[in-house]
């Protein structure tokens, strides 16, 4: 499926526009007269590093399969730069909804926060286990049915896998303190990131860019989650929880204050008109 050079495939699918242009990948939309869904275009650049980021990311997926985890339709390599496709998925990001909301119920919270579990299961689970690494809200895509897909596997990595020159993987505020002592890193990385998004969704605002309490301000909220976010997000290891089954039975019996979501949610489209 030759496309990115001329633009148009031998098959019908052609770019529509670029979603993203990075150091590391470019991403297009595609669309075809001869269906009606749209497919994602990620390519390497040309940079040494990426190649080999994206053909890592293509190989990890070809081996994974779960609800909300992205599939490849097709792959391959073009001029040396290797390139796949998968499902476009409508919806908007985790941090866009951040952005025009401030702040989740605690309701939707719970929901993102055990959909986010399950994918993270089937990665845990394997083996060797896979250690996502970037768990951030740029990377969680909520779709219009109320389903979550995770996107960007390039910074995961097997667990006890060499890393080489490698010093750092995540994202600052995110990144669990292990992150920068990666052959001391395991899947608890990923309920460190977990506990950080869900302090971000009731709380609202990007984390600091260092490690500290992610206490939550809001009363109402403190007493259901507080607990879980501190073992999720725990300095120490040995602290925080170490499997994701366990964080997803926690967020299951929380009592969330659904008469509480319910009128910040008529608060929020009364404000819009």
């Amino acid at each position: 499926m030759p496309i990115l050079c001329s633009g148009r495939s031998d098959n019908g699918w052609r770019i529509e526009k670029p979603l993203h242009q990075g150091v590391m990948s470019r991403v297009w939309l595609l669309q075809s007269p001869k269906v009606e869904w749209r497919l994602v275009l990620k390519a390497a650049t040309d940079h040494e590093k990426s190649v080999w980021a994206l053909g890592r990311e293509m190989t990890l997926l070809r081996q994974l399969r779960g609800e909300g985890i992205p599939f490849l339709y097709h792959q391959g390599e073009e001029e040396g730069i290797p390139w796949y496709t998968m499902p476009f998925y409508e919806g908007e990001t985790l941090r866009g909804r951040l952005d025009r909301l401030g702040t989740l119920p605690e309701e939707e919270t719970a929901q993102i926060g055990r959909r986010l579990c399950r994918i993270l299961d089937v990665l845990h689970h394997r083996r060797p286990p896979v250690i996502y690494g970037d768990l951030k809200p740029e990377n969680v895509i909520l779709t219009g049915d109320g389903g979550v897909v995770l996107l960007d596997y390039g910074n995961a990595w097997l667990l006890g896998e060499k890393q080489d020159s490698i010093r750092f993987r995540g994202t600052p505020g995110y990144a669990a303190p292990e992150c920068w002592h990666l052959e001391k890193a395991t899947t608890a990385v990923d309920l460190f990131a977990l506990g950080v998004l869900l302090h971000e969704m009731l709380e609202g605002g990007k984390p600091q860019e260092h490690f500290g309490q992610y206490r939550l301000e809001n009363t109402a909220y403190k007493k259901r989650w507080q607990t879980l976010i501190n073992d999720c997000t725990a300095f120490n290891t040995e602290n925080r929880i170490q499997d994701v089954r366990q964080a997803d039975r926690r967020l299951a019996v929380i009592p969330v204050d659904r008469r509480r979501d319910q009128s910040r949610l008529c608060y929020a489209v009364s404000a819009m008109w």
